[in-house]
C-alpha cells in the first residue's frame, strides 16, 4: 500500500469514527480510601475556612472479608471496557451483538461512548503510603508537603465534562431486608426552598409530607424524616444543620460551603472566605431571615436546567438523575434474568428499593446526569453473588443500559418477565453546552 493509499484510507477511518455520535461517560466506583485517624491528616471534606477536614473519609462498608472499594471497582472496570468497544469497528460489531440480546431490532445506530473511571486502584494497593486517601478524596484538598490545592474526584469528574456518571456503590442490609438495589438523589432547589419556608412556617409540613421526597434519609436518630430534611435544607443554604426544631443554626456543626470544595465553574469568587466569616445578610447567613441565593452557584441551582436533572422527570420526580439510575437498575434486573435463565425459568434478582434522599455531592456539585447506584446490599449472599461471579452479565446489563440512555433501543418483551426497561433515551438536545460549562475556567 502506497503512502498516500495508506493516507487516505487512514483519513477515511478517522473522519467516519468523529462522524458519529460521541458521549462522554465518568464511571465512578464508590470509595476506594480507608477511614484512618488522624482525621486532620487524612479526612475529607477539606475547608478553607477551618483550615481543616471536616469529616473523617469514608472508606464505606464491609461484610466479612468482601470489601464495598474492590467489588464495585471490579464491576466499574469490567463495564469501562465494554464501553469502550464502541470506539472501534470491531468492538463495535461485539458490542452490538450484546444489544441484540436485548432488543428486538437487528441493527444499531452506531455511537461512540468515551469512558473513564475515577479510580483504577483502592488502598489496598498502595498501603504503607503517607497519605492514602490522596487518589480518592471525593474533594478538593492541600498537598501536605507543599499546601498546593489538589483536585479531589468530584473536580476530576467534572473536568472530564461528562454527559453521565455513574456512581456505584454497596450498602449494608439491616435485620429483615432482602437486598436489591437503590438510586442516590439529591432534589432541586425548589424543594430545599420548600423545607426553609416550612421550618420559617410560611409553609404547611404536608405541603412536603403529600411529596414523593418526603421518604427522606434518617441520618439523625429519632428524628423524624421531616426533621432530617429540614436539617438537609439548612446544610445546602447554610453549611450547617440546625437543631431537631429547624428554627436554629447548630453552629457546632458545620458541614462547609461545598460548592468551594470543588473546582468548577460555580465556586464563589475570590475571597469568598471574608465574606463568610462577615456573616450578615446574603449566602452566607447562618439564619433563614438573612440568606441570600445570590452567586454562581445558586443561579444554577435555581436553573430549568438543574430542575431537568434533579426534579420531575420520567419516574415522577427526581428528574433525569432518577430516570438514569432507575433505568439502568430495570436493564440489571431484566439483563440478569435474560442472559442467566435456565431449565427452572429466571433467577431471582433483589428488588428495586425506594431510593435514598438527602444532601448527596455528586449528584449535586457535577452537571452531568448522575446515576448513582446502590448496586447491592454487601451481606446479602445472592446480591453479592451477582457482582462477582457474574460480573460479567451484570456489566453487559450495565453497558446496554447506558446505551440506551443515549440513543434509546426497543427492549424484547418476554412471557414472564417481570421487569423491562423502558428504553427511552434522555432528552440530551435541551441541556445544550450544559455539560461542557462545568468546567474550572
Amino acid at each position: 500500500m502506497s503512502d498516500l493509499i495508506r493516507f487516505i484510507f487512514l483519513f477515511f477511518i478517522s473522519f467516519s469514527l468523529f462522524s458519529f455520535p460521541t458521549y462522554q461517560v465518568v464511571i465512578d466506583p464508590g470509595h476506594g480510601g480507608i477511614a484512618k485517624d488522624p482525621t486532620s491528616e487524612h479526612g475529607d471534606k477539606y475547608d478553607s475556612i477551618t483550615m481543616g477536614y471536616l469529616e473523617k473519609y469514608k472508606q464505606g462498608t464491609e461484610s466479612g472479608k468482601v470489601t464495598e472499594r474492590e467489588v464495585v471497582l471490579a464491576l466499574s472496570k469490567e463495564v469501562e471496557a465494554l464501553l469502550r468497544l464502541t470506539e472501534t469497528e470491531e468492538g463495535w460489531v461485539k458490542f452490538s451483538s450484546y444489544l441484540g440480546q436485548f432488543s428486538k431490532s437487528k441493527t444499531f445506530p452506531r455511537i461512540i461512548i468515551k469512558s473513564v473511571l475515577t479510580r483504577k486502584t483502592n488502598s489496598d494497593s498502595d498501603p504503607s503510603s503517607s497519605d492514602p486517601n490522596a487518589p480518592y478524596r471525593l474533594y478538593d484538598f492541600p498537598d501536605p508537603k507543599t499546601g498546593v490545592r489538589k483536585k479531589g474526584r468530584i473536580s476530576f469528574i467534572n473536568d472530564q465534562k461528562p454527559h453521565l456518571v455513574l456512581s456505584l456503590h454497596l450498602n449494608p442490609a439491616g435485620r429483615g431486608q432482602v437486598g436489591g438495589m437503590a438510586a442516590v438523589l439529591t432534589p432541586g432547589y425548589s424543594t430545599f426552598n420548600l423545607l426553609k419556608e416550612i421550618s420559617e412556617g410560611k409553609k404547611k409540613p404536608k405541603e412536603f409530607l403529600n411529596k414523593p421526597w418526603s421518604d427522606w434519609m434518617v441520618f439523625a436518630g429519632n428524628w423524624s424524616k421531616l426533621e432530617n430534611a429540614v436539617a438537609d435544607a439548612w446544610i445546602y443554604f447554610h453549611g450547617y444543620w440546625s437543631d431537631r426544631s429547624g428554627k436554629k443554626t447548630e453552629l457546632d456543626k458545620f458541614e462547609g460551603y461545598r460548592q468551594n470544595m470543588v473546582s468548577w465553574k460555580y465556586s464563589d469568587e475570590k475571597g469568598w472566605e471574608s465574606k463568610a466569616n462577615a456573616g450578615g445578610k446574603g449566602p452566607y447567613s447562618k439564619t433563614h431571615s438573612g440568606f441570600r441565593a445570590e452567586g454562581a452557584f445558586f443561579e444554577r441551582e435555581k436553573g430549568k436546567k438543574e430542575t431537568w436533572r434533579r426534579e420531575g422527570g420520567r419516574e415522577g420526580f427526581g428528574g433525569d438523575n432518577y430516570y438514569a439510575a432507575k433505568e439502568l437498575m430495570r436493564f440489571v434486573q431484566y439483563g440478569l434474568r435474560l442472559q442467566l435463565k435456565g431449565e427452572k425459568g429466571y433467577p431471582e434478582v433483589g428488588p428495586i428499593q425506594n431510593p435514598y434522599i438527602s444532601t448527596y455531592s455528586l449528584p449535586t456539585y457535577t452537571n452531568a446526569i448522575c446515576a448513582f447506584i446502590e448496586i447491592g446490599y454487601i451481606n446479602r449472599k445472592r446480591d453479592i453473588k451477582y457482582l462477582t461471579e457474574n460480573k460479567k452479565e451484570t456489566a453487559i446489563s450495565l453497558a446496554v443500559g447506558i446505551y440506551s440512555l443515549f440513543n434509546g433501543i426497543e427492549v424484547r418483551k418476554f412471557k414472564n418477565m417481570p421487569i423491562f426497561p423502558k428504553g427511552k433515551k434522555v432528552n440530551w438536545n435541551r441541556y445544550g453546552d450544559y455539560f461542557e460549562e462545568v468546567a474550572a475556567p
